[in-house]
């Protein structure tokens, strides 16, 4: 499984690039996910209220991680972890983290503060 962070889907859309496209071929070869985070993050952003639906409606395909209490718990546990090694880690970071290492799976993303997490997969690219 691989929870796929707003940054991507933020990249694609600067590059004029519809992710549910992008995203496709990969979809065929591992199960894509997405939490509440993420959907917040990319989807306020949207320009138009169709461009949103359109997205909104792409990313409702996707396995959804839901951020229970235990989620938040573990965040807590990550965020104080980090902290005290050095590395201040946004809350929603560690929140994405944590959706992805509870459902045994990687996060995609180009953001430095995923490496800092301890346990967490963290993927650049799609793998092969």
């Amino acid at each position: 499984m691989i929870l796929i962070d707003s940054c991507i889907y933020i990249e694609h859309l600067r590059a004029g690039r519809d992710p549910a496209q992008v995203f496709a071929p990969h979809a065929q070869r591992h199960d894509l996910a997405t939490c509440g985070v993420i959907r917040c993050e990319v989807l306020r952003g949207m320009r138009t209220a169709k461009a949103r639906q359109a997205l909104a409606n792409y990313m409702g395909c996707l396995l959804y991680i839901p951020t229970l209490n235990h989620v938040w718990e573990a965040a807590e546990a990550v965020l104080w972890q980090t902290d005290r090694a050095g590395f201040k880690i946004p809350v929603t970071d560690a929140i994405i983290a944590v959706c992805a290492m509870k459902a045994g799976g990687a996060v995609l993303t180009k953001d430095k503060h995923f490496k800092a997490i301890p346990g967490l997969r963290v993927l650049e690219e799609f793998p092969d």
